[in-house]
């Protein structure tokens, strides 16, 4: 049975997540990765949350990359997310894991936050998202 994770993240945390494949909705993917919550949603304790990835050689419409402030956000990588692909997940242990090497202590998952500095570049990247 599913362990809920508590307190709910903020918008602007980077959590780690089993970010589901797209062929596979509905079942957590094979292992976590960064992500980046948008929204939360306390009445059924979940999470809005878009997907990360550390291959950073194409930023596509809808992309935006992370690379400098490293510490901040909780990443060892520059890394990329992609606002085109949202998932509505419970914040609990099925979805969600600690960081190897994570430094923060409380509350896991949490990794880290947005750099503030990155906060424009996202909502460009909102604003070019494919609709």
């Amino acid at each position: 049975m599913a362990t809920d994770f508590k307190p709910l993240p903020q918008p602007g945390d980077i959590l780690w997540c089993k970010f589901p494949h797209s062929e596979d909705l509905g079942n957590p993917g094979p292992y976590p990765r960064p992500g980046l919550i948008l929204n939360v949603f306390t009445d059924i304790h979940a999470v809005l949350i878009t997907y990360g990835t550390s291959q950073i050689g194409k930023v596509y419409d809808g992309e935006f990359v992370i690379d400098e402030q490293l510490d901040t956000a909780g990443l060892d990588v520059p890394t990329k997310f992609d606002l085109n692909r949202l998932q509505k997940l419970p914040f609990n242990d099925v979805w969600f894991d600690a960081s190897p090497g994570v430094t923060i202590k409380i509350p896991l998952p949490k990794m880290g936050v947005i750099p503030p500095t990155f906060m424009p570049v996202m909502r460009n990247a909102w604003a070019k998202r494919l609709k």
